[in-house]
Formats: structure tokens, C-alpha cells, sequence
């Protein structure tokens, strides 16, 4: 029945009011349309709902077994229609991301932090994981998007370029690089090197690059997480090439720039194909690309 929900609510006005009259005002109608109203309806559902008489109206039995659950529908319908424009205006939703561990240590709080306060009642839940794992999450529509790089590519996937991710020297401040205002791989090559774990997606940009310059790498240690490689170049242990931001602010080692174009790489949003984005993800995607040099390293 077309209009039903008018309909609908011109009934359980009648129920509540008592009054043809009231009921009426209280919904900008005129008595006359609001009874024709109530009559579809009742010819709608094939039973009588109310009883009328000329000073008062009362529930059939029909109309009081009705009543509950027509008040239920239009909850119902008022929270998704709330919820539907909330979503669309960014007031409320959940936005889930898997992203390499370094991103959501480095850059990601600081955009989170920004988008919670324009968007406070959206809900944000944040997966850290290897580069590789990012694609089978988007895959399998566990999470919203990704943020890493490009593995592969991969059908059924997009990668869109965000962030610039660039590597660069750590080493202690009496190393004989550290004062150098830029460092060649050649250079580095005859030091040992602490390195990140093999799933590490920085481990094999390094490995990539040196292998290009048919250099030698010199493999002293090697440690999954980049707090602990930071710490093992603090003891001495040898140098690290990690992203940029990897500096932890302590200030006890010097962060040298890389002369070579390679260890610039694409940190970037990775969706399915054709994927509609829901509004807060938009907004919570246009922050990202605000940035234009990536604050953190990656794994």
C-alpha cells in the first residue's frame, strides 16, 4: 500500500490522542483525510483497528494487538533512517583500517587524533599488521582499507599512492657517517647493518637497492620490531637504514639522508575495485592525503 507509513503513524496518533480532532493538529491534517487515512489502512490490513463513536475512540482488539508493533516499525525505521544520516554526515560510524605497525605508531595518531575531534562519534579500529596481510584483510572485506605499500598487484585491488615513505642512516653520533650531511649505499655497505625482520617490508626494500647496486650487505643483526633495531644500533651493535621518521625523538643517534633515488617508495590506500566508500572513510582518507611526506617508517 503506497504511503503506508503515513498511514501508519495517522494510527497510532488516533491511539495515543484518543482524538480524531488532536490527532488531526498534531499531524497537519484535516480530520476528513486523516479518517480516509485510517480507513485505507483498515482495508489495507482487512481488520477493523478502531471503534468510533461521537465523543470517543477506543481500540479494537485487533487495533490493541497492532499497536506494540507498529510503535516497534517506526522506531525502527526513525533509528536506521537517524543512523543512514549520521553515516552520511560523519556523526556516527565505524571505520576499521589495517596498516602496516609503523603507520599506526607514527602518522596514523596524529590524523586520528584530528579526525576524532571533527568526528567524535565515529569509531575508529585500527589493525596492525605486515604488509602482506594488508591485502588479504581488504581482500576478505575484514577492514575498510589499507594503508602499505604495493606488495604485488594484486586483481580485485587498488593501490593509490598518498605518502612518501623515504629511508635513511641511523647510526650513533660517533660513527664516522653520522656527521655527514648525506650517505652513499657504497658507504654504507662497509658497515654491518642491523636489519628488520624478513617479513618486513622495509627489510626488502633494503635488500632491493643493494642488490640493484650489486653491493654487499652486511647483515650484523636483525630484529622484527623498529624500537628494537633503534636499541641495538644504540649498543654499538652496528647501523640501520629505516624510514625516515623511525627516530624516536631521543635524540642519541644521527639521522642521515640517503643519496640514491631507490629508498623513496609509495605508501598508499588500498581498496577493492570499484569500492563505495563510506562518508567517513572519505573524510578520514582526505586527512591522509593532507600529508605530503610520511612522518614514520614502515614495516
Amino acid at each position: 500500500m503506497k504511503n503506508s507509513i503515513q498511514h501508519i503513524r495517522a494510527f497510532l496518533s488516533v491511539a495515543q490522542t484518543g482524538n480524531f480532532s488532536k490527532a488531526a493538529a498534531a499531524l497537519n491534517l484535516s480530520p476528513s483525510a486523516l479518517t480516509v487515512q485510517i480507513q485505507q489502512l483498515e482495508d489495507w490490513l482487512g481488520v477493523a483497528l478502531l471503534e468510533r463513536s461521537p465523543r470517543h475512540v477506543c481500540l479494537t482488539g485487533a487495533g490493541q494487538n497492532a499497536l506494540l508493533p507498529m510503535e516497534k516499525l517506526l522506531l525502527d525505521l526513525d533509528n536506521i533512517v537517524n543512523a543512514a544520516r549520521d553515516s552520511a554526515a560523519s556523526r556516527r560510524g565505524l571505520i576499521t583500517i589495517a596498516a602496516l605497525p609503523s603507520l599506526c605508531s607514527g602518522v596514523l595518531p596524529a590524523v586520528l587524533k584530528t579526525f576524532r575531534e571533527r568526528f567524535p562519534g565515529v569509531e575508529v579500529r585500527l589493525r596492525d599488521v605486515v604488509a602482506q596481510r594488508i591485502d588479504t584483510l581488504v581482500m576478505e572485506r575484514e577492514v575498510d582499507f589499507g594503508l602499505g605499500v604495493q606488495v604485488r598487484p594484486t586483481h580485485g585491488l587498488e593501490f593509490n599512492a598518498i605518502l612518501e615513505d623515504r629511508l635513511c642512516l641511523f647510526a650513533p653520533k660517533d660513527h664516522p657517517l653520522a656527521k655527514r650531511p648525506a650517505v652513499r649505499l657504497s658507504e654504507i655497505a662497509g658497515f654491518p647493518i642491523v636489519l628488520t625482520g624478513r617479513e618486513s617490508s622495509v627489510r626488502d626494500l633494503v635488500e632491493r637497492v643493494f642488490a640493484d647496486e650489486q653491493l654487499p650487505l652486511s647483515a650484523g643483526l636483525e630484529a622484527n620490531y623498529m624500537s628494537t633495531v633503534l636499541a641495538l644500533v644504540r649498543q654499538g651493535q652496528g647501523v640501520t637504514l629505516l624510514p625516515e621518521s623511525a627516530d624516536d625523538g631521543r635524540g642519541d643517534l644521527s639521522k642521515v639522508p640517503v643519496d640514491h633515488p631507490g629508498v623513496v617508495r609509495q605508501i598508499g590506500l588500498i581498496t577493492r575495485t570499484e569500492q563505495t566508500m563510506a562518508p567517513a572513510v572519505v573524510e578520514f582518507v582526505r586527512l591522509l592525503e593532507d600529508l605530503r611526506t610520511l612522518g614514520n617508517h614502515s614495516r
